[in-house]
Formats: C-alpha cells, structure tokens, sequence
C-alpha cells in the first residue's frame, strides 16, 4: 500500500525533494513511529503505536487524501527510519495490521495524554464514534505522577499512558483494546483476518483485569521479589464486591459510595498482588493491583522471616461464608489464578500455602485465612493444590481446550522458515490447530520445527478445496478453503449457518443451524451473557471468537452472535 505524503520539513525535502511523494506505507510508518513515541520505549508500546499510526494512515490512503509531516495528520521524519531499528523492529512484527470496527478501518486517533480520563471524540469534536469511550485512565494518571505531561485532546491512546502500561507487562493488543473499545485487530490492512494472539492467561479460564494500586505506599515503595511461593487470603469481611478493595471504579467494578478502596494512601500498610470477587453486575473476576514480581504487604512476619519477600500474594473476598455457589465460583477462580502464576514462574502446587500455613512454617502473622473457610465447603488447601496440579497437567476442565504442551510451544506459521509469518505461539496444541484452521495456508509446527498439524492423515481432497460458505452462490461469506476436509468441517462447526462445499458446489458437510443472538444491555459483561445465555460464565472465550473479538469490551446496543448452548 502506498501512501501520498507532502513534505514541509527542511530535514525530510533534503533526502526526499520537494512536493508530496509517494511512499511504501510501511517504510512512512518507520519515520513516523520514531517521532510520535521515544525509540527508547517498552516493545509494547512501540507496537501500540504501530498499529495505531498504521490505522491512522490506511484510512487516509484509502480515501486517497495527501498528508504532511506535521503532527497536523502524523510527525513524519526520514532520517528517522533509518536510525530507529526498535521502531522498525515493531513496524515489521505488526506488518498489516489495522484496528476494524463493524467491518470498516477506524478513524484513529492517539495523543501525548488524556488527563486522566478517556475522552469521547463527541467532546471535542464534532463526530462520535463508538469505539471511543469516556472512562478513567488510571495507566495515564500513573504515567504522570511519575512524570508531569500536559494533557491534549484525549481521544484513543494516551501515549504516555501506553509507554507505563507496557512497562508492567500489558501486551499491545490489551493496550488498543483499552483504548479503543470494541475494535478488532485485522491482518492485511483490514481485509484479513483476526490477528491471532497466544492467551495471555496461557488457556487459563480467569475473568483477569488490572488495576495496579499506584496510590498505594506500597506500590511507591518500589521494591522488588523473585517470586518463590504464592500465598493464599481472605478478606476476613462479609464483603464480597472488589469495590470494596479495588478502585476507582473502571466501568466494571462499581462505585464504592465510601471511597475506602486501597489505591490511595492508607493509615495501614497493607496491600496484595491481586483480589478475587465480584464486579457490579454479580460476575467473578481477579483484579491484578501489582505486578506479581513487586514485594507485597500482605502477610507480616514470623520467627523465620516474613513471606512479603518471597511470595505472591491475592485476597479472596469473603461473603458470610455460607454460600456454596459463590465459594465454589471463587474458589475455581483462585485455582486458575494460580495455576496461571505457577506457569509464569516456574513454581508448582507444593509452593501455594495459605496466610495460616504460612504463620505455621513462621513466615506469617497469625491469621487463620483460609481455614476457617473452606472447610465448611469440604476443601483444605490440599483439595486446593490437587486442583491446581491437575490445572497444571491439563486435566480439569477450563479453557485448555486438551492437549497439553508440556512446556513446549507450538507455532502457527506458513512455514517453519518464515518466521515473520507467525500468527501465534501456544502452550496448549489445540489452540494453535484452531488458529491454523482459519488461517488457510497456516500450519502448527513443533519447537524443533516440525509440521504436527494438519498432518497426512487428514481427510484430504487429492487437490480439491473445500470452501466454506452460507451457500454455493454466496461466495462473499465464504470463511475459507480448505485442502484438508476436517479442517473445513471444523470452520463450519465454528460458524453455525455454514456449510462445507465441494470445487462442484456439492455440500459435502452441513454445519449446524444459524447461531442466535444477543443485544447487549447495559451492565452487561461476556461473563454474564455467558453464565446467563449458555449456562455457565466460562464459556465466554466462545462468544469471543464467535464474534471475532480481541478484547472483553462490549457496549450496550452491540448484537453478538451467541454458540450453541
């Protein structure tokens, strides 16, 4: 794609001549990257700013309008390009990809800071568009206690906020699902398709959301663990919203009338990793408030030393402690949870310990959390780490989807060699066989670089594609084609309506009817609909990929396609 640029700085004419040129769109975004956002910053956020200044330019080249090389479209500088090899590095790794809404390149817009608050574009211009939302930005307050910017006009990315997100280890694509609400992240300049992502929760089926208490002493305190351990707590109060704990609100916790959250200086020192509990509409959800690698305040200390040193910390918010639906919802979110740290760092079921072990084994106060708990539901921390261990070897049921990797990662590419395909990475083989799946021309491959899927012994065609239609002659739905049959077969399974047609037109596999669908309401969460439509909330990540959603954002208004029950 090409892009017209007319040129006004003295730096760019010099290299390039007088008058608007025309420039590769990639090649533009490696002289503009550089100049919007510091070459010195995290990998995340360069992308971030890839993607978000590749947008910008799409829309623009598609509608066949000239640029310059102001900040009145986006700062362009050509010496640029050539002496920022990290801005390249993340132009190259995002090649293609576009943010899309209902179909269409967004209108993207990105400045230096927000204030603090997500402005919609309806505020300070003339046109409002959905996927700009007015919310608190707590990455961009963060970015500025450290670093006083003055704020601009606020609509979609808070550069300054992005910079500090991608410091505590939000990937790129959380970052743009932040900022622009409801968009999807497409290959191929919109037209292809949903870019493919290794879950961040490694399969894991957490309701995950962060909010890092910034405001807390503890947080400002700065020190730093090497994580040996996760320990185990409850709240100790009849309380079970994370308003309580957690704040401000995001749009998803609720208000909390007394403004008594933890982020904000406190008469006590005290702070967790994370809180387990409710979100205003009654879902369960793990609200991440450290960086799990940041020394806690959360277990005191004992004659052997204190675990804030050595340990991973999260508050399970207690109810009356009698009511089995939440405990077991809970108590299930709190074994995801650490399954997934386990994973992350390299521990194993016999490192989780509740607050009373630890005061046990003297590293702890003397709390009884969560003995005087769980037991009424017939658990102990023993039935607690079984279920972790057997998260951890992929045998409970969650969003592990089966096979297992072992530690081995399995990559989705066109070919082993072309590296700069790579759609994902997954621990977990059958997520990678479903990316494969809709991407024709995609296969999964083993670290050592072997082809373990499709495999030969696939339902092939002797050369046949199978396409993936409504009908035969509605070409423009087709989903793809196929050279493997069960591949095919397993795309019209995704995509109820659809069925598998032969080079003849011939349904050789009829999918299953046309799925229903649901208005989203207001308050509404993917958890809720899931747990309220299909039975039981974890079956969110299927409305997700029904839907092609890269984010767990919705809005009131939107229709989403809804799986089987």
């Amino acid at each position: 794609m090409k892009i017209s640029v007319k040129l006004t700085r003295a730096e760019n004419t010099a290299l390039l001549g007088a008058g608007p040129v025309e420039l590769d769109l990639e090649e533009y975004l490696c002289g503009v990257v550089p100049s919007e956002i510091y070459e010195s910053s995290h990998m995340e956020a360069l992308k971030a700013q890839a993607v978000a200044a590749r947008t910008f330019a799409v829309r623009r080249a598609m509608a066949g309008t000239v640029v310059d090389d102001t900040t009145s479209f986006q700062a362009y500088r050509a010496p640029l390009a050539e002496s920022s090899p990290r801005s390249r590095q993340a132009v190259e790794e995002t090649a293609g990809q576009v943010l899309t809404y209902g179909g269409e390149v967004i209108d993207c817009f990105y400045s230096a800071s927000n204030g603090g608050t997500c402005k919609r574009s309806g505020e300070v211009w003339s046109r409002d568009y959905p996927y700009y939302v007015n919310k608190p930005d707590p990455w961009d307050t963060a970015a500025r206690t450290e670093k006083p910017t003055n704020p601009s006009h606020g609509v979609g990315l808070s550069q300054v906020g992005c910079m500090w997100a991608a410091k505590q280890g939000v990937p790129y694509n959380e970052i743009l699902a932040f900022y622009y609400s409801g968009a999807a992240l497409v290959h191929e300049y919109g037209t292809g398709s949903v870019v493919g992502f290794e879950e961040e929760t490694g399969g894991f089926a957490m309701n995950l959301h962060t909010l890092i208490f910034t405001n807390n002493a503890c947080y400002k305190a700065g020190r730093k663990i090497t994580p040996k351990g996760i320990m185990v707590h409850s709240t100790g109060a009849n309380n079970p919203w994370l308003k309580r704990y957690v704040g401000p609100d995001d749009g998803l916790l609720g208000k909390n009338q007394y403004n008594n959250h933890w982020n904000q200086p406190m008469d006590r020192e005290v702070c967790v990793h994370a809180f387990i509990g409710k979100l205003a509409d009654g879902t369960i959800a793990t609200y991440q408030t450290l960086p799990w690698d940041h020394r806690g305040w959360h277990c005191g200390s004992g004659s052997k030393g204190s675990g804030n040193n050595t340990h991973i910390s999260f508050e399970i918010c207690e109810d009356g402690l009698t009511d089995s639906a939440y405990f077991n919802k809970v108590y299930n979110e709190a074994v995801e949870l650490c399954a997934y740290l386990c994973k992350q760092y390299g521990l194993t079921e016999k490192n989780i310990i509740c607050h009373s072990e630890g005061h046990a084994q003297g590293i702890a106060s003397n709390h009884g959390d969560v003995m005087h708990w769980f037991p009424k539901h017939g658990k102990n921390m023993d039935t607690f780490r079984a279920a972790v261990k057997a998260k951890l070897a992929g045998s409970s049921s969650g969003n592990t989807g089966g096979s297992a990797g072992n530690g081995t990662l399995y990559r989705v590419r066109k070919s082993w060699s072309d590296a700069s395909s790579q759609l994902g990475a997954f621990a977990v083989l059958d997520n990678a066989k479903e990316l494969a799946d809709k991407n024709p021309g995609y296969a999964v491959f083993d670290e050592a670089g072997k082809k373990v899927y499709p495999s030969a012994s696939g339902s092939t065609g002797s050369g046949t594609l199978y396409r993936v239609r409504k009908s035969w002659a509605d070409a423009a739905s087709q989903k793809g084609a196929f050279n493997v049959l069960d591949n095919a077969k397993r795309c019209a399974d995704e995509n109820p309506g659809y069925s598998v047609f032969d080079e003849a037109g011939k349904v050789v596999y009829a999918g299953s009817a046309a799925a229903s669908t649901y208005t989203v309401q207001k308050g509404d969460s993917l958890w809720a609909i899931a747990e309220k439509r299909l039975g039981n909330g974890t079956r969110y990540n299927e409305i997700k990929k029904l839907n092609g959603l890269t984010s767990d954002v919705i809005y009131a208004g939107q229709v989403l396609k809804l799986p089987n029950r």
